[in-house]
């Protein structure tokens, strides 16, 4: 009789314990088996972006020294500033920078989270270490907001976030749908766009993600329907696109292109009155938040009377107060300078802030 209650108390522990295994499927449609609750993470490949959004930064353990550098120029990294110096570095981050092994196993997390197209690199990790390692992301080769939705999905899940997860899927819907249906759309370039580090002009996304939200059509498309791509400095003066955005991730090196090659430039005829800088759009890995505020600010300067009363600024920090929690754009401007525009004066190229 003792051994068959035994047996069946084993049973019952074993059936409580196998009822909180979960299993998932991240955005890379690998099949995971965690245990829950997940009380303790790692966060690498800039995936603390998303915990941070989650309001989850109590479960990590660990994080990337990526995190700590040009905090000014991404919203999270700031609302994380003074948090961050206290948690322990598990490895540079960047591209094909592999993290620190031993001190992950140290740290012993339930779950590990990472942002990577790499499949076979994320079950390596997870072999090396025996942990779950979660991918999630912004989309494979181009922004994808199914990728994203599904991302907060998988992290709302894991961290018992479900509803703010779900709040921030709502609200980045919300905000697509005020962007306004345009019958001819106009077209426009954007350069300087990061691509595995920072690019000068020739440097664009074909389907730039905030020209699709406001109805712009890339010139780039010409070229390639998707994805990133170098174009040609003699492709981009032949078509010479009536207005020019440039991402600030490489406004200096555009700058350094311009002083070696000044006449190229002044045949750009945008460069007279029509070239503007955004926000960081990508700066080591996307930045959501930005690259929603810097949707609003391109289509109010394409479209000027069709959205005459939309204020940017006041927007961008509508978007950052729901995201990470408070209005930072003043913050970004003082580091970056925020939305401007540049001119071609006295041989010089020259920022002017903008009257928004």
């Amino acid at each position: 009789m003792k051994n068959i209650k035994l047996l069946i108390l084993f049973f019952i522990l074993n059936s409580f314990a196998f009822s909180n295994e979960i299993k998932i499927k991240d955005v890379l449609n690998r099949e995971i088996t965690i245990n829950k609750p997940v009380k303790k993470i790692i966060a690498l490949g800039t995936s603390l972006s998303y915990v941070t959004y989650l309001n989850a930064k109590d479960t990590v353990l660990g994080i990337e020294s990526i995190e700590l550098k040009d905090i000014k120029k991404r919203t999270y990294t700031y609302v994380n500033r003074n948090w961050a110096k206290n948690i322990p570095i598990v490895g540079q981050g960047g591209r094909a920078k592999r993290p620190n092994l031993e001190a992950i196993k140290v740290l012993n997390p339930d779950v590990i989270f990472t942002i990577t197209q790499d499949k076979k690199e994320a079950d390596l990790l997870s072999s090396q270490l025996n942990i779950p390692v979660i991918v999630v992301g912004y989309g494979l080769n181009q922004i994808d907001f199914e990728h994203i939705y599904k991302s907060f999905e998988i992290m709302g899940k894991v961290l018992n976030k479900e509803t703010r997860a779900q709040e921030l899927v709502s609200y980045i819907k919300d905000l697509q749908k005020q962007f306004k249906k345009i019958e001819n759309p106009k077209n426009a370039y954007i350069g300087a766009v990061a691509y595995k580090g920072l690019q000068g002009i020739t440097s664009t996304q074909a389907d730039f993600m905030p020209f699709k939200l406001a109805n712009i059509s890339n010139i780039a498309k010409d070229i390639q329907k998707t994805g990133h791509l170098f174009v040609n400095k003699e492709y981009l003066l032949l078509k010479n696109p009536p207005i020019i955005f440039l991402d600030y991730a490489g406004w200096q090196l555009v700058k350094t292109e311009f002083d070696k090659d000044k006449e190229y430039f002044k045949k750009l005829k945008a460069l007279k009155n029509q070239t503007y800088i955004t926000l960081p759009n990508t700066f080591y890995y996307v930045n959501l938040d930005q690259m929603l505020a810097n949707s609003f600010f391109i289509a109010k300067q394409i479209y000027p009377e069709i959205y005459k009363d939309l204020d940017p600024v006041k927007k961008a920090d509508e978007i950052f107060t729901h995201f990470v929690g408070e209005p930072l754009y003043k913050m970004i401007k003082e580091d970056t300078g925020g939305f401007q525009k540049v001119k071609l004066e006295n041989n010089q190229l020259q920022t002017e802030s903008i009257k928004l």
